[in-house]
């Protein structure tokens, strides 16, 4: 008994979605998205870029820093007055990148999935 509950869980976890089941998946998140507004939708792009941004602003020195073998050129590292001026030029790029991936997306869906085409699915 135990056995088949174990296969039927693996085979739904890992299993791969058919083409129909990925795009009424992707139609239903586009649906949630058209309700909830572009300018919605478009901030939550530019949002998911900060934790990108962050691990860049964070990993790099950091690496930078234990490469040189001296934990003192870490502190030194992140609190230079370039470092903070860099940092921030990077997050309006961070930030600009995720408006402009966010409209792409936004005008992608809308030429995939047009009002007429919308309820019925596959």
């Amino acid at each position: 008994m135990l056995d088949t509950e174990v296969w039927r869980y693996i085979y739904v976890v890992f299993r791969r979605p058919s083409d129909a089941e990925i795009d009424r998946l992707m139609r239903e998140a586009w649906l949630k998205s058209k309700a909830r507004g572009k300018n919605r939708f478009v901030r939550g792009e530019m949002l998911a870029s900060i934790p990108i941004w962050m691990a860049v602003v964070i990993a790099v020195p950091a690496f930078e820093a234990f490469a040189k073998h001296s934990p003192l050129s870490v502190r030194s590292t992140w609190l230079g007055s370039w470092n903070v001026f860099g940092d921030l030029i990077l997050l309006a790029i961070f930030l600009l990148g995720g408006y402009l991936t966010g409209r792409w997306r936004w005008t992608d869906f809308e030429k995939k999935y047009p009002e007429d085409s919308l309820p019925p699915w596959k």
